[in-house]
């Protein structure tokens, strides 16, 4: 009977954060690493992000303690949450089975991979590695609940073609400038439920191009609901 009340009362505490909301409002949690997504199904109420300066204090003869500033350390972000078994009215995300997804998050993690994070009623957009996923069963529902705990990634190796080896103009004396691509002008979705992340693959070839989608059509929100939406996206 405990457990019972115990799920009825989480149930109802969601209920109550999205009361009066309309379906484009709900704020979503956006996994990805290269072409796998997860929307979060249930997006948890609440979420700590960890923000931290290297400031180190020294003591100078004649003057005493001084502070010297350092540079920000990594950021970390947690969150708990569950994964629902059943088709709860405040789903937001993935439908899919909370083993399915407990195996995706535990694959991601053991990848040697960071994952983007992405909150979208947030300043979260970051590439992280997944430092921890304890996950456990408490109630007959089949729903599974969990912590998840994240710390930034910085990839040392974001260079690319070196200067030094772009070929020179026997004309002009002048390097080559590298290849502009052209781009789709727009991009057509016509699955329900897609969002601008996946126009952003179709146009580009990845998720991390959504920005350029939300600038280009003033969205405020990374969910597309509505259907004539998906039909034009403008791309730039």
């Amino acid at each position: 009977m405990a457990k019972l009340v115990a799920g009825i009362g989480r149930a109802l505490s969601y209920l109550s954060v999205i009361m009066g909301k309309s379906g484009n409002q709900y704020p979503t949690i956006i996994l990805s690493q290269g072409n796998e997504r997860l929307v979060l199904p249930v997006t948890p109420t609440k979420y700590d992000v960890g923000f931290e300066q290297e400031h180190k204090s020294v003591d100078i003869t004649q003057i005493g303690e001084v502070l010297l500033f350092g540079n920000p350390k990594l950021k970390t972000l947690s969150f708990d949450g569950f994964f629902p078994a059943k088709d709860y009215p405040f789903i937001v995300g993935d439908k899919r089975k909370p083993s399915e997804i407990v195996s995706l998050i535990e694959k991601w993690s053991v990848s040697k991979k960071p994952v983007r994070v992405i909150i979208s009623d947030g300043p979260i957009n970051l590439m992280m590695a997944i430092m921890s996923f304890p996950w456990k069963k408490q109630e007959n529902t089949g729903d599974l609940y969990f912590t998840l705990s994240f710390k930034e990634y910085k990839d040392l190796n974001t260079s690319t073609v070196s200067d030094e080896t772009k070929a020179v103009d026997s004309t002009t004396g002048l390097k080559d400038r590298p290849t502009m691509e052209s781009k789709p002008t727009t991009a057509t979705l016509f699955n329900r439920g897609s969002d601008v992340l996946d126009a952003a693959k179709k146009a580009y070839g990845n998720y991390k191009q959504y920005e350029r989608i939300i600038q280009s059509n003033d969205l405020k929100n990374l969910a597309i609901n509505n259907l004539s939406q998906l039909r034009k996206l403008k791309v730039k």
